[in-house]
């Protein structure tokens, strides 16, 4: 289906109906207009800084080329109704870059930055076209794990080019190719490690760099794709449709778009809530706009779990020293960013149903999904039970250091290491068992569907489960919340907490022989090694003294525990579609 779905839309883009001139404006001139913006708007930003007279020619001349062939396919594809409305858009689009290059030519348009907003129109035209057209390269019968994998790396590679331009650094440094693509990809996989303090060696260009990185690897690209295609035209296609459910573990295709809105609403509006709170909360000599800044990019930073900060000791630093709102808010931000999405859908419908049964006496008794329900229970038990676990050994069996006392700092680093990555104190002054605590703690991680890395609570607690049901000899599987769990998903999870540890090990011995005869000690590489693995972020002040290698190999980890270790294998390895074999079981001795 996917295939003919994909001719189909090649045969509709190449009929005989769409004049030849047309054809050539939408895959060659409208695809290049976007491209020469796209290359004038970044040498503006990160190498320029200023509109130069050179790039004001170039701009308004690409303006005016811009506007005038877009107006021309406007009115030579008028009478289409599909197309219509989506060139009525490109047609506004077209007049006001058009009003913008006249004004720019009276005016002072270099002093005014009406370039700057002409390149903005013409790669929105163009961006607006890609969305528009997406659905021809998703048709293409990828696999969907295929799909996420190409995603986030053309994400990663885009991120590593930005980050080596110049002004993206403070000056008189420059980034190596290296660090760029690791700092990429820590962003994009939303980890926070961090080869070079992100406060002291990026710029602020290249510090909303990083945060754009990081929403887009927070929130997916194909997610914010497809999103766009909502909103901005009709909607999606079955395919698409389908496609974005098994991305977004969404089996009811009647709701996919639907989810698909509340996952992005549902992100926006507590980062804006995050970020309002974050500036009420941050005092000291600040000024009104760097306030708003740190606010901003912590509160994204906190939701999506990356763990980057804009302070140059992270939520140790001076300035939010001993501030419990903002440790607070920070861990309600990690909290629910990793809940994951479709625990936070459950959670409303069931307390919209709720209301509606109890105030308005309409619908039967609310109740919420299993997944959710275990999603809860083993998130607090890991909270209160991590927290506590660090209280011990950091306050009592250590003279661990503190930030706005030992309970909050023992709540926030049990918050904090499920995949968050903040510090509030010296990693490195931190107890040896905390250290060994907090990998247990990261190596779990957060739930399914969320903005965590990790095995996942659900993958922990059902694999246990599984486990302890088949040493007691239990046939009928297991029984949660009255409802019973399929003896193949409890294997599969036990199965996943098995190649974690193979893949674990396996890296770790790598990384043992590449840091050989530097003294670094194992455990400090163990915890780095979980650290990118479960996309965390903490480190013991390790990552910028390891070698090319290592941080090579953990670009490699921040990558597969981003998409997923399951859903690489499964994206690598062939499916087997053999027939059964038909041959007749024997036992084999396992104890």
């Amino acid at each position: 289906m996917a295939r003919l779905d994909c001719r189909l839309m090649d045969d509709l883009e190449g009929s005989a109906a769409t004049p030849a001139s047309v054809k050539f404006c939408r895959r060659v001139l409208h695809p290049l207009f976007a491209l020469v913006a796209t290359v004038c708007l970044l040498s503006v930003i990160g190498w320029t800084g200023s509109v130069t007279a050179w790039q004001r020619e170039l701009t308004l001349w690409l303006g005016v080329v811009f506007a005038a062939e877009r107006v021309w396919v406007f009115f030579r594809m008028r009478d289409e109704r599909a197309e219509r409305r989506r060139l009525s858009y490109h047609g506004l689009l077209a007049v006001l870059v058009l009003l913008l290059c006249l004004s720019s030519w009276w005016g002072a348009g270099a002093a005014t930055g009406l370039p700057v907003w002409i390149l903005l129109g013409v790669l929105l035209s163009g961006l607006a076209s890609a969305i528009h057209h997406q659905s021809r390269f998703t048709a293409r019968a990828f696999h969907p794990g295929l799909l996420l994998i190409l995603s986030f790396l053309a994400i990663i590679v885009v991120g590593t080019l930005l980050l080596k331009m110049p002004r993206c650094t403070v000056e008189g440094v420059t980034c190596s190719w290296l660090d760029a693509a690791f700092t990429s990809t820590s962003a994009v996989c939303v980890t926070g490690l961090a080869v070079q303090n992100t406060a002291t060696f990026f710029s602020p260009t290249g510090q909303v760099v990083i945060l754009l990185l990081i929403q887009i690897g927070g929130l997916g690209i194909m997610t914010l794709a497809f999103f766009a295609a909502v909103v901005l035209f009709e909607g999606i296609s079955l395919h698409d449709r389908l496609l974005l459910g098994r991305m977004l573990q969404e089996n009811r295709l009647a709701r996919v778009g639907r989810t698909l809105s509340f996952i992005v609403i549902l992100t926006f509006v507590f980062e804006a809530l995050g970020a309002l709170v974050l500036y009420g909360g941050l005092g000291g000599s600040l000024d009104g706009g760097e306030r708003w800044f740190h606010a901003v990019f912590h509160s994204i930073s906190a939701f999506c779990n990356a763990g980057f900060s804009t302070l140059p000791d992270g939520l140790a630093s001076s300035v939010v020293a001993g501030n419990w709102v903002w440790q607070v808010v920070i861990m309600a931000l990690i909290v629910v960013g990793g809940l994951g999405a479709l625990v936070c859908e459950d959670i409303v419908l069931w307390m919209v149903a709720l209301y509606r049964r109890h105030r308005l006496k309409q619908g039967a008794k609310p109740r919420l999904r299993v997944h959710t329900r275990l999603v809860l229970v083993v998130t607090l038990v890991l909270i209160v039970g991590g927290a506590v676990a660090i209280y011990l050994s950091e306050y009592l069996l250590w003279d661990g250091p503190a930030n706005g006392g030992r309970v909050l700092s023992a709540l926030f680093h049990s918050v904090t290491t499920r995949t968050a990555g903040f510090n509030t104190v010296s990693m490195s002054a931190i107890a040896p068992l905390t250290a060994q605590l907090m990998i247990v703690l990261m190596l779990i991680g957060g739930s399914p569907g969320g903005t965590a890395g990790g095995l996942r609570t659900t993958t922990f607690a059902v694999g246990l489960g599984h486990l302890w049901n088949q040493l007691r000899g239990g046939t009928r599987g297991m029984v949660v919340f009255h409802r019973g769990i399929p003896s193949a998903t409890g294997a599969q999870a036990l199965g996943l907490i098995v190649l974690a540890g193979i893949w674990l090990a396996g890296n770790f011995m790598v990384l043992l022989a590449l840091e050989a005869g530097r003294g670094i000690p194992e455990s400090k590489l163990l915890f780095e090694l979980v650290s990118a693995f479960a996309t965390v972020g903490l480190s013991l002040d390790l990552t910028p003294q390891l070698g090319e290698g290592s941080k090579v190999l953990l670009i490699v980890n921040m990558f597969v525990g981003r998409i997923g270790l399951l859903a690489v294998l499964a994206t690598l390895i062939p499916p087997d579609r053999r027939p059964p074999s038909g041959k007749p079981f024997e036992d084999v001795l396992l104890t």
